[in-house]
């Protein structure tokens, strides 16, 4: 942001007073001449910085982290207006101009002709079938989630909310660029482990299962899988092994053992979700994976079998494991 013309004329004093051959210029009137000298200087490099940073403003490349940036400014209401040579909303009797913005969460992606043919593969193909299979990929089309933030964590935005954002969005965007815009409810998740405790710190049976001896209303595990959900970068990568050290670190527990992640879109169960991680499938297990609306719901509902489902089993070096099994 450009300097104001009194800011850079007090960095211009403060310079002079290094000078003990300037002490003669002592004299405390603004209409002083080398007052006035300083005011003019002062001006002239003001000017100068305001044009600069308009000819930046105006020449910034629209990159995708560009297209993000805008997604944050949205403000629903607000008017739209051209000024100084780009899109601006006016802010006047905005109070809070923060609070007032929508969008919490963004990514933007795309998805390139490289991403599906590579170099080796054949695409002498007809002109229709190449179509085709170039919009079936969105090959070209930036692809943007957001959601705005209710209660500390994502929230999908409602119709009222969706449709004025991605006229917002159309209106700003480059000629030629296909934006996707999606704002769903969180995906589904369950979450299937079962861990060996130290039974002098954690119960392993009861209603109380899961909860700490020395204060039964907490569940530390479940309270810090729970935080691992909620604090994923949005559109981030799920990771597993991420997980079981999170689950790892939690005082009492001795040995974690995750056994399945099913996930599925807001929209489906999880019989047509995928099942991204099973240690009993005798295959290998899925590195990491991103949410579809780019966050996990962590508001679960059980009746649908999402959730976080762990057994709790006490640790004993002296006794077989499989015993408890």
């Amino acid at each position: 942001m450009a300097r104001t013309i009194t800011e850079i004329q007090q960095i211009i004093l403060t310079e002079k007073e290094k000078y003990v051959e300037l002490d003669v210029l002592n004299s405390t009137s603004k209409t002083a001449i080398w007052r006035l000298w300083t005011f003019i200087i002062s001006t002239a490099i003001w000017l100068h910085e305001n044009i600069v940073e308009r000819n930046a403003l105006l020449s910034r490349p629209h990159t995708l982290n560009w297209y993000r940036e805008q997604a944050f400014s949205y403000i629903p209401g607000a008017d739209l207006i051209w000024k100084d040579g780009y899109f601006q909303f006016d802010t006047n009797g905005i109070g809070d101009v923060e609070a007032a913005k929508l969008i919490k969460y963004c990514s933007i992606s795309e998805r390139l002709f490289s991403d599906i043919f590579t170099d080796d593969q054949d695409v002498t193909q007809n002109t229709e079938e190449l179509i085709k299979e170039y919009y079936y990929n969105q090959v070209g089309i930036v692809t943007i989630k957001v959601a705005k933030e209710e209660g500390g964590i994502p929230a999908q935005l409602t119709t009222g909310e969706r449709l004025p954002f991605i006229a917002f969005m159309n209106e700003i965007k480059d000629a030629g660029t296909q934006l996707r815009i999606i704002s769903t409810a969180g995906d589904k998740i369950r979450i299937v482990m079962e861990v060996y405790v130290d039974p002098l710190v954690i119960y392993t049976q009861g209603v109380n299962a899961g909860a700490l001896i020395s204060d039964s209303s907490i569940k530390p595990l479940e309270d810090v899988i729970l935080s691992y959900l909620r604090n994923l970068e949005f559109n981030g990568a799920f990771v597993p092994t991420f997980l079981i050290d999170r689950v790892q670190s939690v005082p009492g527990v001795k040995l974690p053992l995750l056994r399945q992640v099913k996930i599925a879109a807001f929209n489906q169960d999880f019989s047509s979700g995928n099942t991204v991680y099973d240690d009993t499938d005798n295959r290998k297990e899925t590195s990491f994976f991103v949410p579809t609306s780019g966050y996990f719901n962590t508001n679960f509902d059980t009746t649908n079998d999402e959730g976080i489902y762990i057994t709790y089993y006490p640790y004993n070096l002296q006794t077989d494991p499989s015993f408890n099994i």
